[in-house]
C-alpha cells in the first residue's frame, strides 16, 4: 500500500479523503480491520452521515471489522454525536463515516474507544495507520448489514442533560440543517422537546444542493440571517454536515462567535456549579479567557481539534470545553462535542433568563475579532516561518503560532483537515484589527 496515500488521509484527529481516489473501499476495508485489531472490544458501533458514498464506505469498513471476527452495531444515518453518546452509554467503541463539512466528493472516518474516549494521532490513530501499512489480507466486502434503531436511547440521554421542561415552547427560532445528518433525528428531537422552529434544508442529501454544510463560512449563513430578521425569530442556528457543530445568530442576525458562546455557556454553568473548570483551544479569544478567569473559572488551553479537547477535559476532569470553531463539549455528554446539546443548552439559557439573544450578547463587551480567515498556500510551513520572521517578540507554539501584543493577538495554524492556513485575530479596536489582518495577509501572499 502507498504510504504517501495514507499520509494524505490520516489527519491529526480523523481520516479524510476523496472517495475512490485517496480513500478507496479497499483502504477503508483495511482501516476497519486495523481499527478492530486496535481496540479490545468484541463489538463496534458504526454510523454515518448522509454522504452519497456512505453505503460503499459502510460495506467496506464493516466488512473489515467483521474480517477481524468482531461484530457491529450499525445505527444508520445519524449525527456524529449520536455515535459518541451511544459509545458512552453502551461502553463500546465507535466509528463514524463522515467528512464533516467537506465537499460532497469527500469521505472520512472518526473514531472513539469505549466510553467515547477520543482516538487521535497521539492516542491510537498512528497505531491504526501503521497496522494498515503492514496489512496483507484478502479483501472481501459484504453488502448487507442490519440496521438497529437507537435514536430513542439517544433522545433519553439528551433528556438527562437538558430536561424538556426547562425549554420554553414560546421561543421560536430557525434551524438550517444544511442537508446534513441533523435531519435524521430532527423529528424525534422536536417531539421530545416540543420545539418551535422553522426549518431550512433539513432533508438529508449528500449532494448538498442548497449550500455547503459549512456554517463557518458566512456566505452559507446569509439566507438564515435574512429569515431570522424578516420573520422576527428569537435566533437562528446552522449545523454542519455531521451535526457535531452548530453556529448561532442572535435575533438581529448577528453571529455569536464560538469564543462568545464559550463565555456564555461557561457563565451559565458557573451559576450552577462550584469550581467550574473549562478547556478552550488556542483560537478562543484571549479577552474571553481573561474574562472567565476574572470570574474565578479555571481555564485550560489546548490544541485545536476534538480529540485534543476531549483528552485534556478527561485528564483535568473539566466541566465544559469550547472551540472558536463552534465545537462545544460537556462532561456529562461523555466529554463529547455536540451541536444538538449546545442548541438545547442555549434554549434553556434563553428560557431561564427570559431575554432576547441580542440582549444577552450585549451584556458582553469584548473587543473586535476577525473570525477565522482561511488562506490557500503552497506551503503551510513556509508561510508560518515568514510570519514568525516578521514580528519581533517570541511566539507561543502550542498549536501553530500565537502572538500576544499589548493591543492585539493572533493565531495562525495549518488546518488539520484541509490544505489551508487559518488566521484568527483580536485587537483593541477595529482599525488596529484591520491593519493587523492586512499586514499578515501581505506577508502570506508575498
Amino acid at each position: 500500500m502507498s504510504e504517501n496515500k495514507l499520509d494524505l488521509i490520516f489527519k491529526a484527529y480523523d481520516i479524510r479523503g476523496i472517495y475512490g481516489e485517496t480513500l478507496t473501499p479497499e483502504i477503508a476495508f483495511k482501516i476497519g480491520f486495523a481499527y478492530a485489531d486496535f481496540i479490545d472490544s468484541e463489538k463496534i458501533i458504526i454510523g454515518h452521515d448522509g454522504r452519497v458514498s456512505n453505503k460503499e464506505m459502510l460495506n467496506a469498513v464493516a466488512s473489515g471489522v467483521m474480517k477481524k471476527n468482531k461484530s457491529i452495531l450499525y445505527v444508520g444515518t445519524v449525527p456524529t454525536d449520536v455515535v459518541y453518546s451511544l459509545s458512552g452509554m453502551e461502553n463500546l467503541p465507535g466509528i463514524v463515516i463522515t467528512a464533516s463539512h467537506n465537499p460532497k466528493e469527500w469521505t472520512g472516518l472518526k473514531f472513539c474507544n469505549k466510553g467515547a474516549t477520543p482516538i487521535g494521532i497521539e492516542t491510537g490513530l498512528l497505531d491504526i495507520k501503521e497496522k494498515v501499512e503492514n496489512l496483507d489480507i484478502d479483501i472481501e466486502i459484504q453488502t448487507e448489514f442490519q440496521q438497529e434503531y437507537m435514536v430513542d436511547s439517544y433522545i433519553e440521554h439528551l433528556n438527562s442533560l437538558v430536561n424538556p421542561t426547562n425549554v420554553k415552547n414560546s421561543i421560536s427560532f430557525i434551524i438550517d440543517g444544511g442537508n446534513g445528518a441533523l435531519g435524521s433525528v430532527i423529528e424525534e428531537l422536536r417531539n421530545s422537546y416540543n420545539l418551535n422552529f422553522d426549518e431550512l434544508y433539513m432533508e438529508v442529501d449528500g449532494n448538498f444542493p442548497n449550500h455547503p454544510a459549512d456554517p463557518s463560512d458566512s456566505a452559507n449563513l446569509r439566507e438564515l440571517k435574512e429569515l431570522v430578521i424578516s420573520k422576527n425569530k428569537a435566533f437562528g442556528v446552522a449545523f454542519d454536515g455531521d451535526a457535531d457543530r452548530a453556529v448561532f445568530l442572535d435575533d438581529k442576525g448577528n453571529l455569536i462567535s464560538g469564543s462568545l458562546m464559550t463565555a456564555l455557556v461557561s457563565d451559565w454553568l458557573n451559576e450552577k456549579r462550584d469550581n467550574l473548570k473549562i478547556v478552550h483551544n488556542v483560537n478562543v479569544s484571549p479577552s474571553v479567557v481573561s474574562y472567565l478567569k476574572k470570574k474565578g473559572i479555571t481555564t485550560i488551553r489546548a490544541k485545536v481539534g476534538h480529540s485534543y479537547i476531549k483528552q485534556v477535559m478527561r485528564e483535568e476532569d473539566a466541566d465544559f470545553g469550547g472551540e472558536h470553531s463552534a465545537h462545544f463539549y460537556l462532561k456529562e455528554n461523555y466529554y463529547a462535542d455536540s451541536g444538538i446539546v449546545t442548541l438545547l443548552i442555549f434554549l434553556q439559557i434563553l428560557s431561564e433568563k427570559n431575554v432576547k439573544a441580542s440582549e444577552l450578547i450585549d451584556t458582553y463587551n469584548f473587543p473586535p475579532t476577525s473570525g477565522e480567515i482561511n488562506f490557500e498556500v503552497k506551503s503551510v510551513k513556509e508561510s508560518i516561518e515568514k510570519i514568525e520572521n516578521s514580528f519581533e517578540n517570541s511566539f507561543d507554539k502550542l498549536d501553530g503560532i500565537s502572538y500576544f501584543a499589548d493591543n492585539y493577538w493572533f493565531n495562525v495554524r495549518g488546518s488539520n483537515t484541509e490544505p489551508k492556513l487559518r488566521l484568527n485575530a483580536e485587537a483593541e479596536n477595529q482599525e488596529t484589527l484591520n491593519d493587523l489582518i492586512n499586514e499578515i495577509t501581505n506577508i502570506i501572499k508575498v
